[in-house]
């Protein structure tokens, strides 16, 4: 027991050092020590520690197996509280690789079981594991499940567990808002409400526990949800309470002709022709300013690509890639190294990939004209698969007037996106993101350089080893024409 125990701890140590076969020999050898002894919580661990190994080393149908050996193996000792633990394992690595549905009915079985046990917090994770793959095929299913997930945890009376089931409930009810709003120009007020309501509970509790963190997520939320209603985002800044902001909504403070918001309460009777449409509004005598863009104004906001829904069903395809970069090679090599390490570097379709480096700063004019040249290039030649990656760079709030360096990424973005129109037969993608997430952790970055020509998601930025996309959101332009009363005026021009 005491050799297996040693030996689970020898390989976690292995596999945070990367020596992945190594680590996975010493899981083997502590998984049949915790079988000889019939600790059967060990074993758990011990298997979830083989699946880490198999995952960190991209070799997801072994990790799947190893998973589904878990509840095999428990299955068969008739313990159906380790069974469900099994389940759940099944259904975060079914998640993990993208097969929502498997790890969806994973987390049904995991519930089943866990509700034979009794265990409550068994049962919150297995709702916790249904939201999370429901999130990427059934939206209004994963809010159903976050809801009885929330109920579980507050029953196990754990309030940073709860914040954190409020907040995913808010980002689902978000992420419905989104889908809604590709067909509708105005926003669901359903699900505005409920997302600024589990974002304002997720922001009490977050201040009770003192996590200055998850306070900062729930007023993002809460600004998120206000720009999807045409409410600009300085109103969280100017608030910072999302209890106010909340009373605020409910008060008909941010109510008009552009959203769903409830509206103010009337305060006095209102007049037929008030209401009723008549010969009156046609009077010539009355004037008004026209604003002949109204309603066709759009704003760029980036959205978390793991809310958006949007994935990569296609099989990996093969590319022979030809890479070309701009400026110092300091990124350029590792990621060259990293793409010509893939599984999908076998030379098979052709693909470009331009890497425009982070010291454009220094040569801007010439990295804006090489990126135009290359279009043409690629363009003149026939190819028909192109991908631009950004180091260095990631989006930023508009509002923030700190010192920075001169960006590029929107520049190439805004050259790309005229190339998809002038040369439809392209197919081009974006890949770009900060240090932190380079140097981090540059897998996730370097896979999405296929998938951007592989799905609908051609544009991906990550920030902080995140991805974000972009989504087009109405917002109306403030108004540049004002009237003025000559009689307020006319002390100007008296001499």
């Amino acid at each position: 027991m005491a050799d297996a125990a040693s030996a689970l701890a020898t390989a976690k140590s292995l596999l945070a050092e990367g020596k992945y076969e190594d680590a996975l020999a010493s899981a083997e050898l502590a998984l049949s020590g915790f079988q000889k002894a019939g600790n059967q919580q060990m074993q758990s661990e011990a298997m979830s520690a083989k699946i880490d190994i198999y995952l960190h080393q991209q070799k997801r149908p072994e990790a799947r197996a190893a998973a589904l050996e878990a509840v095999g193996l428990f299955k068969a000792l008739n313990d159906p509280q380790a069974e469900a633990k099994a389940q759940l394992l099944v259904a975060q690595v079914c998640t993990q690789t993208q097969r929502y549905q498997e790890a969806a009915a994973a987390g049904k079985e995991a519930l089943r079981l866990a509700r034979l046990s009794g265990d409550k917090s068994q049962q919150a994770s297995a709702w916790k594991a249904l939201a999370t793959a429901a999130t990427d095929f059934d939206l209004d299913k994963a809010i159903i499940s976050w809801q009885e997930h929330l109920k579980l945890v507050k029953e196990l009376s754990s309030p940073p567990q709860e914040a954190q089931a409020l907040l995913r409930l808010s980002k689902a009810h978000l992420s419905r808002l989104s889908r809604k709003l590709s067909g509708c120009a105005i926003a669901d007020k359903d699900d505005t409400i409920e997302a600024l309501r589990a974002a304002k509970d997720a922001h009490s509790l977050f201040r009770r526990e003192n996590d200055p963190q998850g306070q900062a997520n729930a007023l993002q939320l809460v600004a998120r949800a206000l720009l999807f209603n045409g409410v600009h985002p300085d109103v969280v800044e100017a608030s910072g309470d999302p209890e106010e902001i909340f009373a605020s909504v409910l008060s008909g403070a941010y109510s008009s002709s552009k959203n769903a918001l409830p509206p103010k309460p009337s305060t006095k009777p209102l007049k037929l022709e008030e209401v009723v449409p008549d010969s009156k509004q046609l009077d010539k005598n009355k004037f008004a300013w026209r604003n002949p863009v109204a309603g066709f104004c759009y704003t760029v906001v980036w959205q978390p690509t793991k809310d958006r829904g949007v994935g990569n069903n296609k099989p990996r395809g093969q590319y022979d890639m030809l890479m070309l970069r701009s400026g110092y090679k300091h990124h350029a090599v590792p990621t060259s190294v990293g793409l010509r390490s893939n599984e999908a570097s076998e030379r098979n379709e052709h693909m470009m990939v331009f890497m425009t480096t982070q010291d454009h700063a220094m040569n801007y004019s010439s990295s804006m004209m090489n990126v135009q040249h290359t279009i043409g290039g690629v363009a003149t030649a026939n190819l028909r698969k192109l991908v631009f990656v950004q180091f260095g760079e990631s989006f930023f709030d508009w509002t923030d007037t700190s010192a920075r360096t001169v960006e590029m990424h929107s520049v190439t973005l805004g050259l790309l996106r005229s190339a998809r129109i002038e040369a439809p037969f392209l197919t081009i993608g974006f890949v770009g993101g900060d240090l932190a997430s380079w140097v981090q952790d540059p897998q996730p970055l370097i896979e999405s350089i296929f998938d951007t020509i592989e799905s609908d998601e051609c544009e991906v930025i990550y920030k902080n080893g995140e991805g974000f996309a972009p989504s087009m959101v109405h917002k109306p332009l403030e108004d540049t024409v004002q009237a003025v009363k000559p009689g307020k005026t006319q002390s100007h021009y008296l001499r």
